[in-house]
Order: C-alpha cells, then structure tokens, then sequence
C-alpha cells in the first residue's frame, strides 16, 4: 500500500513544483520517474525509457509541424478573414462566426492553443471596435477553439483517443469529439444569449474584404484538404502524413523549415511525453489501481459522471488537461466501471474526462485565457476581464457537470 501511495504523491509534487516554479512539469515528472521507478519500484532503466510515448511524439510533433507553416505563411489568418468576411457586417453574426470559424480551424489540425492564439487577436480587435463584449468574444473563441480542439485530427484530440486505446477503453473515433463539440455548442449558445448577444440584432459595421490567396498558401490549403482525405480515406497515421506534408511544403518555398520547427510547442510536447512516462511507472507501481478504487468509494450511477466532470475540471485548472489530468484520470475508466458493476462505460467515463478537463481552459491560469487577457485592449479592464474569465470557467464547468450527467441517467449518453 505505502509504495502506490508515494507513486500517486510523486505526481502531486511533480504538478506543485512546476506550478509553485514555473517549471515545465514534463521535465520534473520524467526526474521522478527515473528515481520513483528505478530507487522505490526497481525497474531496469531502459524499461522507463521505453513508456517514453513516441507514437504520440511523432503523431503530435508532425501535425503541429504543419500548421506552423500554415500560419507563418498567413494561410490561417487569410482564411479567418475571409470567412469573417461573410457576415456583411452584421454585428449579431460576428461572435456567432468566430466560434464556428475556431471550431472549424481547430478541427483540422491546429488544435485549441493555435487556434486561440490566432483567432484572439482578430476577434478582440473586431469587438472592440465594435463594442461587443471582450468576455464574449474570448469565450466564444476560446470554447470553438476547445470544441474542435478533440477532434481525431488535433494534438489533444489525438492524445484522448490514443489514451483511450492503450488503456482498454477502445477505440472511440468520433465519439469524443461529437460530444465535445454538442456540449461547447450548447454551453456557448447559452453563455450568448445570457450576455445580451440577441440585442446586437440591426447592428452593422464595415469589414475589410481578405486579399487573394498567394502561391504557397494555396498549396498549404490543398496539403489541408490532402491531410484530411489522407487519413479519413486512407487510413494514414496523422502526424506521418502531416509531417510528410510538411516537408513538401518546405521543399516547395511554402514555409521556412528553421521557424517551423522553432513555432512547434516543444514545450507542450515535453509535459505530454515526460508525464505519460511518470504516469506509467504510476501504474506500474499500483498508483492507477489506488486512485481507482477511491474513486470507486465516492460514485455510484447517478454521481459517477457528474464527480468525475468536476474532479477533471478543478483538476485541469491547476494543471494541465493534455499532460496531466487525461495520462491520470483515463487510466482509471475501465478498473473504475468494472469496479461500480459497469452502470458506466469506460467510454463514458473518458468522454467526461476529456471534455470536462477542457472547457475550464478558458480560465485565466491557463494558456488560452491568458492569450485573451494579452490580447484584450489596453483600455479594457483587464482585473475585470480576468475575475470574469475564471468565474465563466466555473460555472462552464459546473454546467459540463450536470449536463453530461443528466444524459448519462436518461440514456443518451452510452
């Protein structure tokens, strides 16, 4: 018992390190797996090289390739506007817009992070000269930046469902993703309506038309549309065909392969890899086994989802949701079923994880609600725009909650 007990503690510490220095928890977490797995739990070291995840780095690491040269090349940018375009200058359409135009990004490849750090500065520039509400327009991005960043072809979307498939779960296709996308739609329709979006009806104002597409964005776009036909068709590993794109597209001029490669969020794929290895020698040691079974005492049929939502969201407010909270907390789905006499499915389990674990990114303390602080204008009150943001990322959460939990007791959500 003591030694899951120290594996589980050792992640805890690994998080509060890195969140008390502001040190990438990756690099921490692969420290304490070498000490925990090889002092504490006598395992050879090339066995704990060996959870180092290189699908996942690879899969990763070639789709974000990609759409760093799609947006050093001004492909995405000239896409937004282009679409933003369409809204003839109709104030009521413009928040509407740029929530599906994030979903839709976010969704074929850049995933969430990306996607906010492009779209944010558009929008806000565009709210606030159009004096709509910066709390609605980096809620509305940030959420279709989240609703298609678990798509099976984005870095996080990628990460759930592999996790999914290594744990036992099986293979969920498209279910993360659709659930993922109906909870972010209804939550942000709500969230539009409550902030008084309806009342921007008759509303106009001017918007620049995009220029036309030069030479090498239009090859990325038709590497874009090869990517999705390639793996949905084809059947091809994304981050192989990403990667391969990529490297035609640098051989062709389309993008600088020097600032590509430097605009990887190498940061981010050191917390996913450096934990998943942390996260193994857990396992090896008992902790995963340990974790579910407390979990089990908490839940019955009707609390299973619900705390499990709410364990995931306040999890990943303080953590990462790709890093920490889905390596952590799907591993458990299918010992935890088994264990509240399958009433809910490992899958349901870790749809809840993974949408949960994302909605509350929105909050300040992570990547994406700080894009919208930065980006906000500087006369915008930003104390106010940042105790907004975090109050918006609880009650988010609280509604993920309750909602995936009421579609699990009536039968919808199997």
């Amino acid at each position: 018992m003591l030694i899951p007990i120290i594996s589980l503690l050792s992640l805890v510490i690994a998080i509060a390190i890195g969140f008390w220095k502001n040190i990438n928890v990756g690099l921490i977490a692969i420290v304490f797996a070498f000490i925990l797995g090889f002092y504490v739990g006598d395992l050879p070291v090339n066995t704990i090289m060996s959870y180092w995840p290189i699908k996942l780095f690879i899969t990763t690491f070639g789709i974000t390739l990609l759409f760093s040269i799609a947006k050093l090349n001004g492909t995405l940018e000239k896409i937004s506007k282009t679409i933003i375009y369409q809204s003839r200058g109709r104030k009521v359409l413009i928040p509407i817009i740029f929530y599906f135009l994030a979903v839709l990004i976010a969704s074929v490849g850049p995933g969430n992070i990306s996607t906010s750090a492009l779209l944010l500065p558009i929008g806000l520039a565009i709210g606030f000269r159009t004096k709509i509400s910066s709390l609605m327009m980096s809620t509305l991005i940030i959420l279709g930046s989240i609703a298609g960043g678990l798509s099976p072809l984005a870095p996080n979307g990628i990460v759930a469902l592999d996790l999914a498939l290594e744990n036992g779960v099986g293979d969920l296709g498209f279910r993360i993703y659709i659930m993922n996308v109906i909870s972010m739609t209804i939550f942000s329709g709500i969230f539009f309506v409550v902030l008084g979006g309806l009342k921007l009806r008759g509303d106009h104002i001017e918007i620049e038309k995009a220029g036309k597409f030069d030479n090498h964005q239009i090859l990325t776009l038709i590497s874009v549309f090869v990517l999705v036909i390639w793996v949905i068709v084809g059947g091809v590993n994304v981050g192989f065909a990403a990667f391969t794109l990529s490297v035609i597209l640098i051989l062709f001029k389309a993008g600088d392969q020097n600032e590509a490669i430097k605009h990887v969020p190498w940061s981010t794929l050191l917390l996913i890899c450096g934990t998943a290895v942390l996260i193994s020698v857990i396992n090896e040691l008992g902790g995963v086994q340990l974790l579910t079974d407390f979990l089990a005492s908490l839940m019955s049929k009707f609390t299973a989802v619900p705390i499990m939502g709410l364990l995931s969201g306040v999890m990943s407010i303080f953590s990462s949701a790709v890093g920490v909270v889905m390596p952590t907390l799907i591993p458990t789905t299918v010992n935890l079923s088994a264990e509240l006499g399958s009433v809910v499915s490992p899958a349901v389990l870790t749809i809840t994880i993974a949408v949960a674990s994302h909605i509350v990114t929105m909050s300040p303390f992570s990547t994406m609600g700080a894009l919208a602080l930065a980006s906000s204008d500087e006369t915008v009150n930003k104390k106010k725009l940042f105790k907004d943001l975090f109050i918006t990322a609880f009650v988010s959460l609280v509604f993920i909650a309750l909602f995936l939990g009421f579609l699990q007791i009536v039968g919808i959500f199997v």
